[in-house]
């Protein structure tokens, strides 16, 4: 199989055949990480196709200053997380409508229940809340247990990037969860 920068300069010279050598070679890397923000298999193929779309249509302004996966990944973060906020928008938009009332658990309470729907709601809007440099490395650290130096590598920063934003995440949940509670 070519190199990346044979790949895309045969793609943007006209050879669109080649495109497929492309999505062939990341579409498991670029699934993988769909999945795991999105949680749900048919979100993940849907935001895999939206990645290697997008990635077709901007493919003649990647810059080589990175590695080509390294971009391919920032495309699927981002085009995950975004699925995500809007899918959880409309999960909770649906959810708030008179059809659509769930019966209360039989175990809790009715004020427990409020309780916890209200403690899930809190949650979601910190997460949303947090800036995509924030989301990127807590995702990586967190849900794809990768080291300080492998997010590094990914997203292309030093370690000490990595560390200052996972530290000041944390502190605005802590924050936010602080002021939630005054």
């Amino acid at each position: 199989m070519d190199s990346d920068v044979q790949l895309i300069q045969q793609i943007i010279g006209g050879d669109t055949s080649v495109f497929r050598q492309l999505i062939k070679k990341y579409e498991t890397r670029v699934y993988s990480v769909a999945f795991k923000v999105t949680n749900n298999q048919k979100d993940a193929e849907d935001v895999t196709q939206e990645v290697f779309l997008q990635l077709y249509r901007s493919l003649h302004s990647f810059r080589q200053d990175a590695n080509l996966s390294t971009w391919i990944y920032r495309i699927t973060m981002n085009k995950a997380l975004d699925f995500k906020r809007k899918k959880d928008r409309q999960t909770i938009n649906e959810t708030n409508t008179l059809h659509d009332i769930k019966p209360i658990s039989p175990v809790l309470t009715p004020e427990q229940e409020l309780v916890k729907k209200t403690e899930q709601e809190l949650l979601y809007e910190a997460l949303n809340k947090l800036p995509p440099p924030y989301q990127e490395v807590l995702n990586l650290y967190y849900f794809e247990n990768k080291s300080y130096q492998e997010i590094a590598t990914t997203l292309n920063i030093a370690v000490k990037t990595v560390e200052s934003r996972l530290y000041r995440a944390k502190n605005i949940l802590k924050a936010n969860e602080l002021g939630g509670r005054k």
